[in-house]
């Protein structure tokens, strides 16, 4: 958990080894992980304690009222050593792993439960035109009596009718 918090981190993955588990990863084909930043802890008698499910339920419990968050116990296969590689069709090579199953335990520490630590847009509403007709139409001038043009919060809800001259006056 330390290790994590130094790296900026809010959560960690521990995975729990046997004292006797090997870890041998090809440097150039590391194994398809889930979390990249999981670390391991070689102790048999952790291991002992997280392979019951009634240990991780207590275990739980405890880190819960600790004031962890997120929190998953359970089992999960790791990878321990390269078994073969073999070609792929385009001269890509596809590494084989043996996996043992391992004891591992998630957690996070926020200082606030369900309060995100990212960046939260707002929503405003759209002023934008999302009928096409709407969109595509020329738009509504207002003119008053003098044929001048009226500013929208100047609209009155009647509008005077404009006079007609009459012909051959």
């Amino acid at each position: 958990m330390v290790e994590s918090a130094q790296r900026g981190d809010r959560e960690c993955h521990v995975v729990v080894l046997l004292d006797d588990d090997s870890v041998e990863w090809d440097e150039q084909y590391p194994p398809q992980m889930g979390d990249e930043y999981s670390q391991t802890v070689l102790s048999t008698p952790l291991y002992r304690f997280f392979k019951y499910i009634e240990n991780r339920d207590v275990a739980k419990q405890v880190m819960k009222e600790r004031g962890l968050k997120k929190i998953r116990l359970g089992v999960e296969g790791y990878p321990t050593y390269k078994e073969k590689v073999r070609k792929r069709p385009g001269g890509r090579a596809e590494v084989i792993y043996n996996y043992v199953q391992r004891p591992f335990i998630h957690m996070s520490w926020e200082k606030e439960e369900a309060k995100s630590r990212h960046v939260d847009f707002q929503c405003f509403k759209s002023k934008s035109v999302t009928n096409l007709a709407e969109a595509t139409a020329d738009p509504v001038i207002e003119l008053d009596a003098n044929r001048d043009r009226v500013r929208d919060d100047e609209v009155p809800d009647v509008l005077p009718e404009p006079e007609v001259e009459a012909e051959g006056q």
